[in-house]
């Protein structure tokens, strides 16, 4: 499980949902688009929920990671919206001085591998 902190909200979310919405923001930012997109996230209740956020250049979100859930969400379809909405942004990519694999748990086969 991980955290996405967003102003002055913590979300609640799976670690790849987490790392694809990190991704998808560093793409818009790199291509001065915005987005609003529809998170899937536990509540504090532990129900399962949603979180809608608007994503893009101003975007000031930092992912940490919370305690291990019995509870986290999975959703490969939302992974893949966002690596195919990114690969729509624009043609500019984030520097990524980490190297690594952006839009991990789409589980789907991809002509392109730098989005």
């Amino acid at each position: 499980m991980k955290y996405i902190h967003y102003d002055a909200s913590l979300i609640l979310t799976g670690d790849l949902i987490a790392d694809a919405v990190a991704d998808y923001a560093a793409v818009l930012g790199a291509n001065a688009r915005t987005d609003t997109i529809t998170v899937p996230s536990v509540g504090d209740d532990g129900s399962v929920s949603t979180s809608i956020l608007l994503v893009g250049p101003a975007s000031e979100l930092c992912v940490t990671i919370a305690p291990d859930d019995e509870l986290e969400p999975e959703d490969p379809a939302f992974i893949r919206r966002l690596r195919d909405a990114a690969r729509r942004a624009g043609p500019e990519r984030p520097v990524d001085a980490d190297g690594g694999v952006r839009f991990r748990g789409a589980e789907e086969p991809s002509a392109h591998t730098d989005a």
